[in-house]
């Protein structure tokens, strides 16, 4: 028997591993436009979208109707786009705080400046070696998706799920 949409919410609720998977792929393409259309940026509303995801398997429980999961996860996509330009405005803020500064303090800066690349290069260092070697050839050699996956003999969505968790983790490392 195929299990109808009543019994995949439920399934879901359960957390059903089958559930879960079907309920990703069925939202992520409306979900997706939806978010895009604001952001205008692929692999930011990618990140979006598996943040609004991971909230919503967090409150699968109290989620009991394709309505209510509907307005939810559409509800939480409106928030995590808010949040995203609200990171944004900060850190451009920062942005000019900084190079504002910079002219006040250029000794200062380079301090700074050498700072965070060491932390980069940390944060980088504590990435697999599949992920540190994406991010080589996608930021320091300027390659596509497609000539990664080339050069990798892996899949395109592959490289776009490596370059995706791989910014998740530096966003995390560098801001602890």
């Amino acid at each position: 028997m195929i299990p109808t949409h009543t019994d995949t919410i439920k399934n879901f609720s359960k957390g059903d591993r089958e559930a879960i998977e079907t309920m990703y792929y069925q939202y992520k393409p409306s979900v997706m436009r939806f978010v895009l259309s604001m952001v205008k940026d692929a692999e930011e509303a990618e990140v979006i979208y598996h943040n609004v995801f991971l909230k919503i398997l967090r409150k699968r429980k109290e989620l009991d109707s394709e309505k209510s999961i509907k307005s939810y996860i559409f509800t939480i996509s409106k928030n995590e786009v808010i949040d995203y330009f609200n990171h944004l405005n900060s850190n451009r803020k920062k942005a000019e705080e900084f190079y504002n500064n910079r002219i006040e303090r250029p000794v200062d800066l380079k301090l700074e400046e050498e700072a965070l690349m060491n932390r980069l290069e940390d944060a980088i260092d504590l990435l697999t070696d599949q992920r540190k070697k994406v991010i080589q050839l996608s930021y320091f050699e300027n390659l596509s998706y497609q000539e990664i996956a080339e050069r990798m003999l892996i899949s395109k969505n592959t490289v776009k799920n490596h370059l995706i968790k791989a910014k998740i983790s530096l966003r995390h490392y560098l801001t602890i």
